[in-house]
Order: structure tokens, then C-alpha cells, then sequence
């Protein structure tokens, strides 16, 4: 993944509730990346934890501060789903000791790690670690083990990516599947090692990334929390790949079924094309800052708002700022989910006081980055743990930030599910649900009513007809436990993947597209 420089990071921590982990995602503040491509880049009760995420300024890139080592060395992670390894910059890594380097990545090195500071360091791979972008570059290390501490509790000996070649200057923690880490000796990764030590009951995490304005969300291991999202959770299988006829899971996908767009008001519904009316697999990831089309829906939906492709010098798309503020894109997803997207989430003003620079073919005086992009015009840099090239005819839509701010997501990686529901932004109150350990699934619950502005929003378990007790984050309450319904699970047909050292390769059948993992980055090519 590339990131813009961390740049005034807050690190915030908030303290531990006992039946959950909440991460608390602070939104990083940076200049304007929007016209530089490489810039825009087992217990019977387990705990549950909290801690806060932070944004660049195009909305993409939610940070983590945590700590490693003995005594910590404070760390600033981006949080990923589309990625499985954790991985922390080396004190010596060449970007941080070269002026040269920094110019020409366009970042700069933050908090950084000395193993030799830390009583607790251990060597487990010389040069073992290796992620590779499709332009060439990547990082590279070894891997190492050391204590990982995060909003209050140590993960201990996790193994991690130590690296000392790199094009970025911050490190990732990277959530997704341990089968997509960059290396063929696959290990229990940060997910996996929260289980297993137990701290949370099963491998499930809530993440709410907040309002494009907002500068914090919050990532919620173990638990869901009801006062952060609108109606019910609708729950669907996670899309899985296949080898030599047996399943498996790999990354983070779902079924996207159709999009409508609302240009405005008094404008009809649009339907956006999708082609032989197929339904697209969906890559959701929190470590890519917009989200991605395949190119003929992508100009669909274009066409239907009046968004603007500027083919000649930077590759985006842009909308007028001065548009309608009741535009909408509306996404339909898995067996039920409808998450729509309003103009505030998705006609990103990043370009203010640089107006001049916007190329002069676009059309609009007054121009901003549109939140959905065309995958085949997608710079490689621009797309964080997952790259992208040549790709118009791929059938494969990648949803960032800009879908999951107006999403409530929870991944499941024990039921090999996600849940999803609208978000209710700027939420100021919590009432979280711990996640027992359960092969029914992701509970059946129920948010709040509407979208609140204030904490006197509650939710409501709907399973069964029990009822669930809760804990309220920070209580210190560790009675949380939900009686759960069961939910589909299901393999898509017509996908395949191979895998080699350190190496997946995923295709749709009858699709000129074939999605690559290289060393733990997943490469539409």
C-alpha cells in the first residue's frame, strides 16, 4: 500500500472493556495527493478491545497507534483489510536514511522500530518477508516475533514483517485471511493470535470508519456495536476461491448484485449496467482510500451523474462540487444489504486552493475526486494493498473507503461471512454486543432506528426471540453474550486459484482477469 506522509497524526487510546478490543482509527491530515499518483496511494469469557483510526485527506488511510517491543516502541499502522500481514518499518530501512528515496516515493518514514531496543525480539525469517507492488516496488525485511500491544492488551510473540526496504514510511496491520500472507509458511497472524490467546472468543471484527469529515472511527474485535449502525445486519457468505476442486478463503469479498444512482433531485432512479446482468465479486478493503469499477459499469455510472474521466493527464474522475448535495449512489450486496452513498461520502472537495491545477480539460470550475474510480485507469500506487492494471475488462470491483464510511461491516474469518448495514454516522454513544465463539454465524441484531446525533441511541438483539445482554464499551462489564441464528454459507462457482510460494493466483471463469497475491498484496492484472 502507498499512504501520504503521516503528517500531525493524534494517536488516541482509549481504555479496554473486558469482552471485546476496540481500536480506535484516527484520520490522517496531509496536503493534496489527489493530482500525484504515486501519493495517492480458548476461555469460557474472552475480552473484547477498543482503539481509534486516522484518514489522509482524500478519506483513505485510518491509522492505529499501537505499541511493540519490551519496553513499546510506539507504532502508527494503517488498518487493512485487504492485506494479512503486520508489518513495521525498520529504524534503518533505506527510505528512512535516503533524502533521495524520500523524494521519490513522496513520504518519509514515522515512528520506526529497533529490535535491538526490545527484550522480546526474536528472529524467525531472515529476508523472509517480501511484498511486491505491481510497479516494481514493495517492501522488504525479515520476519521477526515480538510482544504487540494495542489499546491496553499484549498480543504476545506475534510474528510481523520487519522492513528495511521500503516505499513507505508507515507500517500496515493487515486483518484479512493468514492464507494471503507474503510468504508459503503461513503463520497465525494478528487475527488469528487473538484467538488463540484469548482475547476475543472468535476471529470477528467490527469496523465503523465514521463521516468523510469525521476524524475518527474505531475497529471492534470480538464485538459488534448496535449504536453504530441503522436497521438490521443482513449477513452473506464470503466469496470463496477454489483448488483443484476444493474451496477456500483467501480475501475479504462479496457479491455486489446492482448499483442505482440519484443525480439529483426530481431525477429518476438510474440503473447502472452491469454486464449479462451478472453479479460482481466485491473486494472490501479499509486500505484503499477510494473504491474501483470495472470499466464498463464505471462508465455507466458515470455517465448517469455527470462525472468526468480525465483520460489525458491524471487518469480520475472528477464531479462538480457545486453539483446537486442530494446526489446519492445506492449499492445492493450478498442476500440483502443496501448501503447507500451520499454525495457528502463520495464528492470529495480535496482539491481547495489548488483549483488551478486541476487539468484544464475537466469541465467543472469548481472540481472534486469522485469516490468511485475506473479499475482500468487505476495507478497502481494509488490502490494500497491491492494494485491494479489493464483491467478493463476485469469483472472485479474493489470497495475502499469511500463505500465503507457509509457501511457498518463486520467480518466474520471463523464463519467466513460479513455483515453489513448503514452506517450511523457521527454516533456519540455505544452499546457494543460481545461475539461468543459460535458455528451459527454473525448475530442477528438490530441498530438504531435512524440516523441519531445523540447518545441516547440504543440496539436490540432480534435472534430467535432472545434476547442478548450487552456491555457498554469501557464498562468493564464481561457479561456479553447473544444467542445466534444460523446464515447461508455458500462457494461461487467459476472461481479458481493456484497457489505457489508466497503466491495465489485467483480467475473468474470466461473473465480477462486474473487477481494475483504477491506476497500478501492482492494485484488485479
Amino acid at each position: 500500500m502507498r499512504a501520504a506522509s503521516v503528517i500531525g497524526l493524534l494517536a488516541l487510546f482509549s481504555a479496554s472493556a473486558s469482552a471485546f478490543v476496540e481500536i480506535g482509527i484516527n484520520r490522517l491530515r496531509s496536503e493534496h495527493p489527489g493530482l500525484q499518483p504515486n501519493r495517492l496511494r480458548s476461555r469460557a469469557t474472552a475480552s473484547t478491545y477498543i482503539e481509534t483510526l486516522v484518514n489522509n485527506v482524500t478519506g483513505g488511510g485510518y491509522y492505529a497507534s499501537v505499541s511493540v517491543g519490551t519496553p513499546g516502541q510506539t507504532q502508527t499502522l494503517v488498518i487493512d483489510t485487504g492485506s494479512s500481514d503486520v508489518w513495521v518499518v525498520a529504524y534503518d530501512a533505506d527510505l528512512c536514511t535516503s533524502s533521495l528515496l524520500q523524494r521519490k516515493y513522496g513520504d518519509s518514514c514515522s515512528d520506526t522500530y529497533n529490535p535491538n531496543k526490545s527484550s522480546t525480539y526474536k528472529l524467525v525469517s531472515s529476508n523472509g518477508f517480501d511484498i511486491s507492488y505491481l510497479d516494481g516496488t514493495g517492501s522488504s525485511g525479515d520476519y521477526i516475533s515480538d510482544n504487540f500491544e494495542v489499546a491496553g492488551t499484549t498480543v504476545k510473540s506475534l510474528q510481523m514483517g520487519y522492513a528495511t526496504q521500503t516505499v513507505r514510511g508507515t507500517g500496515i496491520m493487515g486483518i484479512s485471511y493468514s492464507a494471503s500472507e507474503s510468504t508459503e509458511n503461513i503463520y497465525p497472524n494478528l487475527i488469528d493470535q487473538f484467538q488463540e490467546q484469548g482475547l476475543i472468543s472468535t476471529k470477528a471484527y467490527s469496523l465503523y470508519l465514521n463521516d468523510f469529515r469525521s476524524e475518527s472511527g474505531s475497529i471492534l474485535f470480538g464485538g459488534i456495536d448496535t449504536d453504530k449502525f441503522i436497521g438490521n445486519l443482513s449477513t452473506m457468505p464470503i466469496l470463496q476461491t477454489t483448488s483443484n476442486g476444493t474451496g477456500s478463503y483467501s480475501f475479504l469479498a462479496v457479491a455486489l448484485n446492482s448499483m442505482t444512482a440519484i443525480p439529483g433531485p426530481g431525477t429518476d432512479k438510474y440503473s447502472v449496467d452491469f454486464p449479462s446482468s451478472q453479479l460482481i465479486p466485491a473486494i472490501l478493503d479499509s486500505g484503499t482510500t477510494l473504491s474501483y469499477l470495472p470499466s464498463d459499469i464505471a462508465e455507466s455510472l458515470f455517465d448517469s451523474i455527470g462525472a468526468y474521466t480525465d483520460e489525458v493527464e491524471t487518469g480520475y474522475t472528477f464531479i462538480d462540487c457545486d453539483g446537486p448535495s442530494d446526489l446519492s449512489v445506492t449499492l445492493s450486496l450478498g442476500e440483502g444489504a443496501t448501503i447507500v452513498l451520499p454525495a457528502s461520502q463520495i464528492v470529495l472537495d480535496v482539491f481547495a486552493g489548488i483549483q488551478d491545477q486541476i487539468p484544464t480539460n475537466v469541465p467543472f470550475s469548481n472540481a472534486c475526486l469522485f469516490g468511485f474510480q475506473d479499475i482500468g485507469s487505476a495507478s497502481s500506487s494509488s490502490l494500497s494493498a491491492i494494485a491494479a492494471s489493464s483491467v478493463s475488462s476485469s469483472t472485479y470491483a474493489l470497495l475502499g473507503d469511500t463505500f465503507l464510511r457509509s457501511a457498518y461491516a463486520v467480518y466474520d474469518l471463523t464463519n467466513n461471512e460479513i455483515a453489513l448495514a448503514q452506517s450511523n454516522l457521527n454516533s456519540t454513544s455505544s452499546n457494543v454486543v460481545e461475539l461468543e465463539a459460535s458455528s451459527s454465524g454473525i448475530p442477528t441484531l438490530t441498530g438504531v432506528k435512524s440516523q441519531q446525533t445523540s447518545s441516547s441511541s440504543s440496539g436490540s438483539s432480534t435472534t430467535g426471540g432472545s434476547s442478548g445482554s450487552s456491555t457498554t464499551s469501557g464498562s468493564g462489564s464481561s457479561d456479553g453474550t447473544v444467542t445466534v441464528t444460523a446464515s447461508p454459507k455458500a462457494s461461487v462457482a467459476g472461481l479458481s486459484t493456484s497457489h505457489g510460494p508466497g503466491f495465489g493466483v485467483l480467475a473468474a471463469a470466461g473473465a480477462a482477469c486474473v487477481l494475483s497475491f504477491f506476497g500478501g498484496a492482492l494485484i488485479l492484472a
